[in-house]
């Protein structure tokens, strides 16, 4: 039941009920992976940027095609429409932090977008790591993808 409700409440961008409703089923369901893609934007919304980075971080590692393999449309993913048309109301710190934001929400739409702003990211602190290798994960992404284009 919650997995549905915070469906509900995600398509009617209602991002702070679908947090609660999605994180209580995210132990219990089997999509795990596809509750955590909209925990991702859920908690972007809700100036939730270290719970969104490490739920990002373990989802790339885990399922990158997950996000990538999103359809804005068929998915009704809200991403194009926080950066085109909300991009001015989110709240940045520092550029870090709009680098991040823009790098985990482009990936949805646009990998070599996401990787631009993933490769913006200067940073000395504990992200460091996680940055480069979630920039490896995506290069590797985009070389598979032209691979099998070819």
């Amino acid at each position: 039941m919650s997995e549905m409700l915070g469906n509900q409440y995600f398509l009617a961008r209602r991002y702070a009920e679908a947090c609660r409703e999605l994180e209580a089923e995210l132990s219990k369901s089997s999509n795990s992976n596809r509750i955590a893609k909209k925990l991702i934007i859920c908690y972007l919304q809700t100036n939730q940027l270290e719970k969104a980075f490490n739920t990002f971080y373990r989802l790339v590692h885990d399922d990158l095609e997950i996000i990538t393999g999103t359809n804005p449309e068929k998915d009704d993913c809200p991403c194009p429409e926080i950066i085109d048309e909300n991009l001015p109301l989110l709240k940045f710190k520092n550029d870090f932090e709009l680098n991040l934001k823009l790098g985990i929400l482009w990936l949805y739409c646009d990998a070599e977008k996401s990787l631009e702003f993933f490769n913006k990211i200067k940073t000395d602190n504990n992200y460091h790591t996680k940055i480069n290798n979630i920039i490896l994960q995506i290069r590797t992404h985009l070389v598979k993808i032209k691979q099998e284009l070819q």
